[in-house]
């Protein structure tokens, strides 16, 4: 269900002060710089959609900064996916500097150093963990603090589809936002590969047998033993040219079995008839022979143990759509 967070119910003076606080809490200590206005009207609406969290905010201009001594081992590591619907910025990070305004996607890594240069504005704010996006993390680095979208193809398209998540508002919460956060994160991780390797990452031939690995892979997420070198001799090729073909696509074998795993797992735990099914039993039955090594990955993925995330999801249905607001 949202979570409503308003400075409308404070002192102008405490303002700036909550909303630094808030926003310190959701990502991280940061330095926060507003104009001496007299008083920070900002919002806003957070919602949780499967893996991913999805914040629609509204504020004057301000200025975000973060520095290398705010980022410690302790925090989780997390992409940022800023759609600005209206108002500009600027963005720097790993020594880029980029100018945005209304319907540019700007991507940045929350474990790094940035500062957000904000006019009045109205951004729908997407916080995806690293671990989610099946691209080798090395070659993602390459692109934060860019515009991630282009004005055609699947960046053009990640953007209408944010867009539209934005305009739905409350109507996007309930049982199906699982599937919505799904949708995210698969829209947003094409248009980090577009980026990285262009609109046709694996031409000809090489894209065909990438489509019948991972059609092959989806149908065996059940097997323990779903190794590199296992899918290779199912598809009569080396593990090395494998690896090669998944690279190519801008990911990795390891993290795309994973990923899919993963996913499977965490949909039947949302799944209310299956409420009833050990979550080492739904573990296994995905290729998890380990009950204590998926509860670890689940959190790091999820930020949260299996058990507490089907609660959670229960604990919605039981209650409805009714928002939680929390005074500011």
């Amino acid at each position: 269900m949202p979570t409503l967070v308003s400075t409308a119910g404070v002192p102008p003076r405490e303002q700036v002060d909550l909303w630094r606080n808030v926003v310190s809490d959701a990502f991280g200590p940061l330095q926060l710089r507003a104009g001496d206005t007299g008083g920070f009207a900002g919002r806003i609406v957070g919602r949780t959609l499967g893996p991913v969290q999805v914040s629609d905010v509204r504020a004057p201009a301000h200025v975000v900064s973060r520095a290398a001594r705010h980022i410690t081992r302790g925090n989780r590591e997390h992409y940022k996916f800023c759609l600005l619907l209206r108002g500009s910025g600027v963005v720097e990070q790993a020594g880029r500097r980029v100018v945005a305004t209304a319907g540019d996607l700007v991507f940045y890594d929350l474990t790094r150093p940035i500062e957000l240069v904000l006019d009045a504005h109205h951004l729908l704010a997407l916080t995806v963990p690293r671990s989610a996006i099946p691209l080798p993390a090395a070659h993602v680095a390459d692109l934060a603090g860019t515009l991630l979208a282009s004005r055609q193809g699947p960046g053009r398209m990640t953007v209408s589809f944010l867009t539209a998540l934005a305009a739905e508002g409350d109507s996007v919460d309930g049982p199906h936002g699982q599937y919505l956060g799904e949708a995210i994160v698969n829209m947003v991780t094409c248009a980090l590969s577009e980026r990285l390797s262009g609109d046709s990452p694996v031409p000809g031939a090489g894209a065909e047998l990438l489509q019948c690995i991972t059609d092959w892979i989806e149908r065996n997420l059940h097997r323990p033993d779903l190794s590199p070198a296992v899918i290779a001799h199912a598809h009569h090729v080396s593990v090395r040219q494998l690896h090669r073909i998944f690279h190519s696509a801008g990911m990795t074998v390891a993290a795309h079995v994973r990923t899919r795993r993963m996913d499977r797992c965490r949909r039947e735990l949302s799944t209310a008839h299956l409420r009833a099914d050990r979550v080492s039993s739904i573990a296994a039955r995905w290729g998890f022979s380990d009950a204590a090594s998926f509860s670890r990955a689940f959190r790091r993925i999820y930020g949260c143990a299996p058990s507490d995330y089907r609660a959670a999801l229960a604990d919605d249905a039981e209650d409805g759509d009714t928002p939680q607001r929390r005074p500011a």
